[in-house]
């Protein structure tokens, strides 16, 4: 049985859909459609997400039912010479599938380590004109001088992978591996001092909130040669607004600021929107 062919059994198994499939991978649903009507395999940096979505092992995806591959725990773990002599044994195409394997067990264990719950304390509210407020009721990151934007940059690391809805018109958008180094280190960041760079490091916590309260899409070419691949079909800008509070000297919130920001969000040769950085700080 091959992989696509897996999948789309699985699917059944599940009563999942395409789209609901295409929701919980970001992979777009063209993309899954393509598997089953070209009857390709889907590529590797796929498999992860597809097995967390469909609940199942790389194995399970991979490894055909009855082959040498299906190893018993209780006499493969103990018995390494035993491994090595399937392993010379095999043929090619089981050698280069074999070695895949162990590489995507390496990726799976680098991605569990790293991953992390976010205990974030947020929530949305409303104004009196109806407009959405992302309050951020913590100040995670402090600094009576400076802030430590290293600690900035990997907090945000916890989001890569993920992707939000906005609200205002279904856009997705997701989170790539260049937002942490990006949102911690651009020239904008370099230039904030005070209340707005202590603004701006703690709305890391409000990254989804944020992007689905976003509104007032405006649309720009992409101007730099350097951002050709990246944001390949331009740049989107949103605007959005989040409140952090202010402590008395007893350690009590005596009010909330509130701060308006443009969420700049790249539209890479993929087709897919990704979150680039957050500009235009500023204070109500």
């Amino acid at each position: 049985m091959k992989i696509y062919e897996k999948i789309f059994a699985r699917l059944d198994e599940l009563y999942m859909s395409q789209i609901e499939l295409s929701r919980k991978t970001g992979i777009a649903t063209s993309t899954i459609s393509d598997w089953r009507k070209k009857k390709i395999n889907p590529q590797a940096d796929k498999l992860v997400p597809l097995c967390n979505a469909l609940d199942m092992s790389l194995v399970d995806l991979l490894c055909d039912q009855k082959t040498e591959l299906e190893w018993t725990a209780t006499d493969y773990l103990i018995d390494e010479k035993h491994i090595l002599e399937l392993f010379r044994a095999s043929d090619y195409e089981s050698k280069r599938r074999m070695i895949r394997y162990i590489e995507l067990v390496e990726i799976c264990k680098e991605i569990n380590k790293n991953s992390k719950n976010i205990k974030r304390k947020v929530s949305v509210i409303q104004d009196l004109e109806g407009n959405n407020i992302v309050v951020i009721n913590d100040i995670v990151f402090k600094g009576k001088r400076s802030i430590e934007w290293s600690d900035v940059e990997k907090y945000l690391r916890q989001y890569v992978g993920d992707f939000y809805q906005i609200a205002e018109n279904g856009d997705i958008v997701y989170i790539g591996t260049d937002l942490p180094d990006e949102y911690s280190r651009s020239n904008y960041t370099k230039h904030l001092k005070g209340a707005i760079a202590k603004a701006k490091a703690n709305a890391a916590q409000a990254i989804p909130e944020m992007i689905e309260i976003a509104t007032s899409k405006t649309y720009e070419y992409n101007k730099k040669d350097k951002h050709n691949r990246q944001a390949k079909n331009g740049w989107y800008r949103y605007d959005t607004k989040f409140a952090l509070p202010v402590y008395s000297e007893d350690g009590n919130i005596e009010r909330y600021n509130i701060f308006s920001a443009r969420l700049l969000i790249r539209h890479a040769s993929s087709g897919k929107m990704y979150l680039y950085d957050i500009l235009e700080i500023k204070k109500k």
